[in-house]
């Protein structure tokens, strides 16, 4: 490589360090070498590679900076909506992102679009205006890119991280820590990590009880109590989930790994009964480091003898459930084909729709007790794409018709569409004869950042309860991690050694 196609790689690299300060929340600049090192060595490995792909080494240059500042826009948009930075395996929802352009495209500013725009044409511009370098230039390029990469991954397993994103990235930068994360959890090391907490799992051993209740648990989109957020939103948009709580063996606030999306880590939180923050670098999307079949609470259900099914009313590759569900015990996965002909409410799904479904599935002729995990889609956002009627604001909350509520009154309409689902649901297995455990429960908060802002309160935490309709309904209000949720619907069903199996839990939960 030349001098000069040194140098100005030398100062796209300088430069990149302006693009990474676009990245919200700031980081400070007395920041440790190894950090510093990583970020050039990172820019440098970019401009290499295009060079020897492309050919053109001011458009590698150029293309480098845009990529940088295009990751730190990409990451304030991220963080706006969902408190959290651009981290590495979002890289692997790309393909999604033009698959399922509505749960993405929308939280990009109009700004943020145009500068995208703009970018794209000067960087193809600047191509057509390059010249092309010979071949020993290329390959000199290959092997400085090949040099980058491995000093790269020493560097990244030398920096210090706690992976809390936004702690790592005040203290290294954006950049630096997008890659320190991206080399260090594509290792076979996180592969192996997850496979070790999930031999831990509190599922690991299957103990039957001596009764078999049919079992239903229900993932809610994005719900959780909205009413605490202010006196002016309705009570009784969820009289029915009161009336479920009041009659409940157990209810309360849900400690959830996610906030505003990712609803894949809450699900697998709940279904491995592992806590999110023991899964090293796979807890930020653990679905993708899922290779094996594993232990799980649809493998316990199946080992003692139950059906276990799934029910997802939107595409089966989405999260890569199709793949994953089976390792997880699942036997059958029912998606959006499933659900050709169901009513809509707004763009997706009605949680009418999954509850009729639950409904047919424990009316259909078998031998086996059944799990069903059943996941709702109605209340995903976009909110903001919603459309919201003249007055309609006054079925929900006192607020008023003014357009800064209209997420929230799209949101509460949800809401109670899923308070209605909770009443269907309960007078259908009150009239059942078969005894039945229904553990219903939210997978984050809602993404209304300035919904939130505006009312002043910022919520962390989903609900939820178990119902049986047999035995005693103690109604105990009692606050749970997620993970703890499984084992609290074991012991709601009267599984043997349910208490061990929860203690077990917190013991493992320990020593990970």
């Amino acid at each position: 490589m030349s001098l000069p196609i040194a140098l100005t790689f030398i100062v796209a690299a300088a430069l990149s360090f302006g693009a990474d300060a676009l990245a919200v929340p700031r980081a400070t600049w007395r920041r440790a070498p190894c950090a510093l090192a990583l970020h050039v060595v990172s820019a440098v490995f970019l401009a290499c590679l295009l060079l020897a792909l492309a050919r053109r080494p001011y458009f590698a240059a150029g293309l480098t900076l845009a990529l940088v500042a295009l990751a730190s826009a990409v990451s304030n948009a991220k963080y706006a909506s969902l408190r959290e930075p651009f981290v590495f395996t979002d890289l692997s929802l790309f393909s999604q992102l033009f698959a399922h352009p509505r749960l993405y495209l929308p939280f990009l500013s109009a700004r943020t679009v145009f500068a995208i725009v703009v970018g794209v044409f000067v960087v193809v511009g600047s191509f057509f205006l390059d010249f092309a370098v010979p071949a020993n230039v290329v390959l000199n390029s290959a092997g400085a890119a090949a040099l980058c990469l491995a000093l790269g991954y020493t560097l990244a397993a030398r920096l210090p991280l706690g992976l809390e994103p936004l702690d790592d990235q005040r203290r290294h930068g954006f950049f630096a820590v997008f890659a320190a994360y991206l080399l260090n959890g594509l290792r076979r090391a996180t592969f192996a990590h997850l496979a070790r907490v999930l031999a831990s799992s509190p599922f690991t051993r299957a103990r039957g009880p001596a009764s078999r209740p049919d079992v239903i648990v229900i993932q809610s989109e994005s719900f959780f109590d909205v009413r605490t957020l202010n006196t002016a939103i309705d009570l009784s948009v969820l009289a029915n989930f009161d009336a479920a709580r009041r009659d409940s063996v157990a209810h309360g606030a849900l400690d959830v790994p996610a906030w505003g999306a990712n609803t894949m880590r809450s699900e697998f939180a709940l279904l491995s009964g592992v806590p999110s923050a023991a899964l090293g670098y796979a807890r930020f999307y653990p679905y993708a480091f899922v290779r094996r079949a594993s232990a799980s609470l649809a493998r316990w259900f199946r080992c003692i003898g139950y059906a276990t099914l799934a029910v997802h009313p939107y595409y089966a590759d989405f999260f890569g459930r199709e793949r994953v569900f089976p390792l997880l015990g699942f036997e059958r996965f029912l998606d959006i084909r499933a659900f050709a002909k169901a009513p809509r409410a707004g763009p997706y799904v009605a949680d009418s729709a999954v509850a009729d479904r639950i409904v047919q599935e424990l009316d259909s002729s078998r031998t086996q007790p059944v799990f069903i995990f059943a996941m709702t889609m109605e209340n995903h956002g976009p909110l903001h794409l919603e459309r919201v009627e003249a007055g309609e604001a006054a079925n929900y909350h006192s607020l008023g018709d003014d357009p800064a509520w209209r997420d929230l009154t799209a949101y509460l309409r949800h809401v109670a569409n899923a308070d209605a689902m909770i009443g269907r649901l309960l007078a259908y297995l009150r009239a059942r004869r078969r005894d039945t455990v229904l553990c219903f429960y939210g997978d984050h908060v809602p993404a209304l950042p300035h919904i939130f802002d505006r009312l002043g309160k910022v919520p962390s935490q989903s609900n939820y309860f178990i119902w049986r309709n047999f035995g005693d309904h103690s109604a105990a209000k009692q606050d749970l991690p997620i993970e703890n949720l499984g084992a609290a619907v074991l012991q709601a069903m009267g599984a043997a050694k349910a208490r061990d199996v929860s203690a077990g839990m917190s013991e493992r939960t320990e020593k990970i």
